[in-house]
């Protein structure tokens, strides 16, 4: 018999006889307590499955040299990061939620790739932002390729990074061609008809600026007197020093790391002799720590470089002086952080979500002057933001002014 036929016996008590009545009462007892059993046991399971959540932003994996050589450029540029971070959260985070990072130490370029493979496997990180220097951000963004991961290189400036065909590559920050093309004009403006040497570090960042230099200064047909590259483990400059002084060189272009800046400088006071200028191209220019161990020898320094923190950028030397209890000590700071925001926010903009973050950043439109540094924001097709630029700065009693 169908379970409908016990309703209609059960409602219609009337119409069976009154011997069945009482079984029928039981076994609709029983029913009843057994459909409201069910009832809640389906009422606990369904109070007892968590509700359905938003998935989590991605996680933003930063990978910088911590240690070694290039240890203060790395966590300068770290701190621009945290604090871009920081600014995020004090605005609601990405999609209502903190902004996560896990950061990896790229001590050189043996290391590079396992580090980036490390915030993308261990720490899942949906997006990649990197390196501080040329020779880390090759293999660092070639791992990112091959992981097919976004990788947002912030300060590294070698032409090449950009010219590689890399799809899941993009660079926020100025190249060597804009610092070569900056030094033709300043020689043109202020130093024409000088006699030019040109001292590099063959590195992969001081190499692609010395190439960048000589190309803008031969399509300017302005000659070169004295061309020295050294080695990138090489800090006795005493030689080369001699050699420009002999030649009698009025302007050095110099491409060099802080040690590289500290040798040269130390060997043109053994030798008793400076040129009529200096034009410093390179991190090891841009450090405030620098200029406080060359002191007065340091002063009159011409540096080309990302803006060191202008006006509109008051506010962020104050966050970083607040958290860190010391003045910004480079440039490398600031750019990191309008890379590293533009990077959250656009993240934020998408819900969180890394999945469009490359398609969408291409098509960004920001005019110069729009981020707190003076950059504004468009990529062209090989990945790079054609409104990032250099500027020509001067050190003056440890602080560094555009000129």
């Amino acid at each position: 018999m169908l379970s409908g036929s016990w309703v209609i016996c059960i409602t219609l008590p009337g119409l069976v006889p009154n011997a069945s009545l009482a079984a029928m009462s039981y076994l609709t007892r029983r029913f009843l307590l057994a459909s409201l059993s069910t009832s809640l046991i389906a009422g606990r399971a369904r109070a007892a499955a968590p509700q359905a959540q938003p998935p989590a932003p991605a996680v933003t994996g930063v990978v910088l040299p911590l240690s070694g050589d290039l240890s203060l450029i790395g966590d300068e540029c770290l701190r621009g990061i945290h604090l871009a971070a920081g600014a995020v959260n004090a605005a609601g985070g990405i999609a209502g939620k903190e902004v996560a990072l896990v950061a990896a130490d790229a001590v050189d370029q043996s290391h590079v790739a396992a580090a980036v493979n490390g915030v993308i496997g261990g720490g899942h990180a949906g997006v990649v932002l990197g390196t501080g220097a040329s020779a880390l951000s090759y293999p660092g963004s070639a791992a990112a390729e091959l992981a097919q991961v976004p990788y947002i290189e912030l300060n590294a400036p070698a032409d090449g990074l950009t010219a590689r065909g890399f799809k899941f590559l993009l660079r926020t920050g100025p190249t060597t061609s804009m610092i070569g093309g900056l030094a033709v004009g300043a020689i043109q403006s202020r130093f024409a008809g000088r006699k030019i040497g040109l001292l590099f570090n063959t590195g992969a960042t001081g190499g692609a600026i010395a190439a960048g230099v000589i190309a803008a200064l031969g399509n300017a047909k302005i000659p070169v007197l004295l061309a020295i590259g050294y080695p990138e483990d090489v800090t006795d400059l005493y030689d080369p020093v001699g050699r420009f002084m002999r030649a009698g060189v009025e302007l050095v272009l110099h491409a060099g790391g802080p040690a590289d800046v500290l040798g040269f400088y130390l060997a043109m006071q053994e030798q008793g002799w400076r040129p009529g200028a200096v034009i410093g191209c390179g991190n090891g220019y841009m450090l405030r720590e620098t200029a406080d161990a060359l002191g007065a020898a340091f002063d009159g320094t011409l540096v080309i470089g990302a803006p060191f923190y202008p006006a509109a950028a008051a506010p962020i030397a104050q966050a970083y002086q607040a958290k860190y209890g010391t003045p910004p000590r480079g440039a490398d700071s600031l750019t990191a952080y309008v890379g590293a925001k533009l990077v959250f926010d656009t993240l934020n903009a998408q819900g969180g979500s890394a999945d469009k973050l490359l398609d969408v950043l291409r098509k960004v439109d920001i005019p110069a002057g729009g981020l707190a540094n003076g950059f504004g924001v468009a990529f062209d097709a090989s990945g790079q933001n054609t409104r990032s630029f250099v500027t020509l700065q001067r050190w003056r009693g440890s602080q560094l002014t555009p000129v």
